[in-house]
């Protein structure tokens, strides 16, 4: 069995949580985008927010 050291299990989570973290900060000025696009009217900030997903995921975003 190999031994992982601290260090080595601190990265791993750090790689894994900046995927995640980059991930969102791209599905969030997506949706900020899709906002502007519709001229800034409030009230579709989910659906917003899922198209985004959806378009970020796809690589359409």
């Amino acid at each position: 069995m190999m031994k992982q050291n601290k260090n080595t299990k601190q990265n791993m989570f750090s790689k894994s949580s900046g995927k995640s973290e980059d991930l969102t900060a791209r599905i969030q000025k997506k949706a900020y985008e899709l906002y502007v696009k519709r001229g800034y009217s409030h009230g579709n900030d989910w659906s917003d927010w899922f198209e985004a997903e959806r378009l970020v995921k796809s690589g359409r975003g």
